[in-house]
């Protein structure tokens, strides 16, 4: 008998394992790029491409702007510089309305966030009692308390603050920024950028403007069409800049003064609302539980702050106020008592660290003292003695529940307030 060969089993090549873990990890990665970029062109369609509640197509704020607006390479106009665009000159359709106040369009980030700043400044303050670094300093803790305070931060981006010190403005750069807050001042970069042919929108030629950026013992302000160097206890303006977010839809408007870009049509009423009150224009510049205090937009004829004492409470002023302005006043139903500095009374003046609008008005008393004299809001803090004539703007404590009649609450429609 022929004896039977037996088979031999075939060996099963197994692929070496890092073959399979490197399998594994590119099928991983493939799906995770997919997952990544297909989250990313969902997420920047809906921004780009936004839609209503109810369906509808609407504009976004950044992209309109760009698709609407012609590029210059020189005069005044926007820029491109970097992936960012940025207004440059003095002449430039960048205005916004935000929260009823006037602010323009400093420059639409590479993200479209949009840093905008205010048309006006608020006030004249000083850095600090001494230098100190910008995040430490008075004027910062002001702007996010005080201001911040006043905005709908589910509108906003917290925006970028670089703390690097600037000893040349020729090298500048943003080694250690800082992104906690929702408000700052401009920079040394957001002035020199808008300037053409040494113009700006962002000041005009008497201005003395803060800006966050420091040197080892100093801190650098704009004045004209330049910057320097000043100590912190000067008294210069303070112009807030905020961060847009990149939803952000625009509603109406074409960016020129009268008729600026709009992204909301509240008609809710707060700080830096214009208010028609019978004629008489005021602006909110504090808001209570159950009240507003309005100043008005205009100054009244001259009149001492007292002939001797420099206490608000006991001043001739006061007296003036409550006795004769006050009682001239037609629309008594809507006023009411509030706190002015130590007095309760429905009208009185403004204080240091009240926000100032519409800084046209100059020359008038606040109710704040240095040493046997006053202060005096004019191109500068300055002081006065109590029995010189002087301007004076009052301010009034009204009622909340207001009927609005008409307008948007900016200065050039503002709420018609039914009397």
């Amino acid at each position: 008998m022929k004896k039977v060969k037996k088979q031999k089993k075939e060996k099963v090549i197994k692929a070496p394992r890092v073959q399979t873990i490197f399998c594994i990890v590119s099928l991983v990665f493939i799906l995770g790029c997919f997952g990544f970029y297909g989250y990313r062109l969902i997420k920047y369609y809906r921004i780009y491409n936004p839609k209503g509640d109810k369906g509808e197509v609407l504009t976004n704020l950044s992209t309109a702007i760009i698709t609407n607006s012609s590029l210059v390479y020189e005069g005044d106009g926007l820029y491109i510089s970097n992936g960012n665009y940025l207004y440059k000159g003095e002449n430039v359709n960048n205005y916004i309305i935000y929260s009823n106040m006037l602010f323009r369009i400093i420059k639409i980030n590479a993200d479209k966030t949009i840093d905008i700043v205010l048309d006006d400044y608020i006030n004249k303050l000083n850095w600090d009692s001494e230098y100190k670094e910008y995040k430490d300093s008075y004027i910062n803790k002001y702007l996010n308390t005080k201001f911040v305070d006043i905005l709908d931060k589910n509108t906003l981006e917290k925006t970028t603050v670089c703390g690097t010190k600037v000893t040349l403005i020729s090298e500048v750069n943003c080694s250690s920024p800082d992104t906690n807050n929702y408000v700052r001042l401009p920079s040394i970069t957001d002035y020199l950028n808008s300037l053409n042919e040494d113009k700006t929108y962002l000041s005009e030629d008497n201005d003395f403007i803060w800006l966050y950026n420091q040197s080892e013992d100093k801190i650098w302000y704009s004045h004209g069409k330049s910057v320097s160097l000043g100590d912190a206890d000067k008294m210069y303006q303070i112009k807030p800049v905020i961060t847009l977010k990149n939803t952000t839809i625009l509603l109406a408007g074409d960016g020129t003064k009268n008729n600026p870009y709009r992204i909301s049509n509240s008609k809710k009423i707060g700080v830096g609302t214009y208010l028609d009150i019978n004629d008489d224009l005021y602006v909110v510049y504090e808001e209570g539980e159950d009240y507003y205090k309005i100043q008005s937009n205009k100054l009244i004829k001259s009149q001492i702050f007292d002939k001797k004492t420099n206490v608000y409470e006991d001043s001739a002023l006061k007296t003036y106020l409550e006795d004769t302005y006050l009682k001239n006043i037609k629309y008594q139903d809507l006023l009411k008592e509030v706190k002015f500095k130590d007095t309760t009374s429905k009208v009185g003046i403004l204080g240091i660290e009240d926000f100032k609008f519409d800084n046209s008005l100059k020359n008038y008393f606040l109710n704040d003292t240095l040493d046997n004299k006053v202060y005096l809001y004019n191109g500068s803090l300055i002081s006065s003695k109590v029995d010189i004539k002087r301007e004076v703007r009052p301010c009034l404590g009204i009622k909340k529940d207001l009927k609005i009649i008409s307008g948007n609450g900016s200065l050039y429609a503002p709420f018609i307030v039914e009397v």
